[in-house]
């Protein structure tokens, strides 16, 4: 699986030295630019690295995000329109974040339905200012980085320390919180965007416009 050949090469470096930082910043930095798995760079960096690779990753992460949005905002904007234009959703997430302003930007940079990438690309044609954005970015993205890099550092030493049913229990439990947390706030998204537009969403597909009498 991708998620493991990550692991693998970034556990091939040993430890988190300069050349090893350097490598999981590229991969950071690419996967704000890109539509590349960054769920599996973070939790690989976990097992690989350790909770101290949050040092990395977490400003590497909130600084290529707002290059991503400058990069959409003076340099590609006819493209991100177009793909935007090709995309209700997209559309309507537009929509909503200038009407709503920074609450449905933070929901959806919590959990929201698009890529982080894609995000990237489409905030930065929003009325958000940079600062604002920049915040947000950093704040409402820092809990699952921190998750995901902290399910990769405890796989690991369970597997290292044969963990106790005790640390195996509270892994689960944190899965399960994270995921429950996930529904609410993308229910709250998908709500959002029905109230704002009239169209409902059911996951990352918004449906037919519903007609107002």
């Amino acid at each position: 699986m991708l998620s493991e050949r990550i692991v693998q090469w970034l556990g091939s470096w040993g430890h988190l030295d300069l050349p090893a930082a350097g490598v999981l910043a590229a991969l950071v930095v690419a996967s704000s630019f890109l539509p590349f798995p960054r769920t599996f760079v973070f939790i690989g960096a976990g097992a690989a690295f350790g909770m101290r690779s949050l040092l990395v990753i977490l400003p590497v992460a909130a600084v290529a995000s707002v290059l991503a949005a400058l990069l959409a905002r003076h340099v590609l904007r006819n493209w991100v329109e177009r793909q935007i234009e090709k995309r209700a959703t997209w559309r309507l997430i537009a929509q909503a974040v200038n009407d709503e302003g920074w609450r449905i930007m933070a929901l959806m940079r919590f959990f929201g339905p698009m890529p982080n990438s894609a995000q990237n690309y489409l905030f930065g044609l929003t009325k958000i200012g940079l600062l604002p954005y920049f915040l947000i970015t950093t704040i409402c993205t820092m809990p699952q980085l921190v998750f995901f890099n902290y399910l990769g550092a405890s796989g690991r030493a369970l597997l290292l320390e044969d963990g106790s049913s005790l640390k195996r229990g509270l892994i689960v439990a944190a899965a399960v919180s994270m995921a429950a947390i996930v529904f609410l706030v993308s229910r709250r998204v998908r709500a959002i965007l029905a109230r704002k537009t009239g169209v409902v969403c059911a996951g990352p597909v918004c449906g037919e416009q519903i007609v107002q009498n």
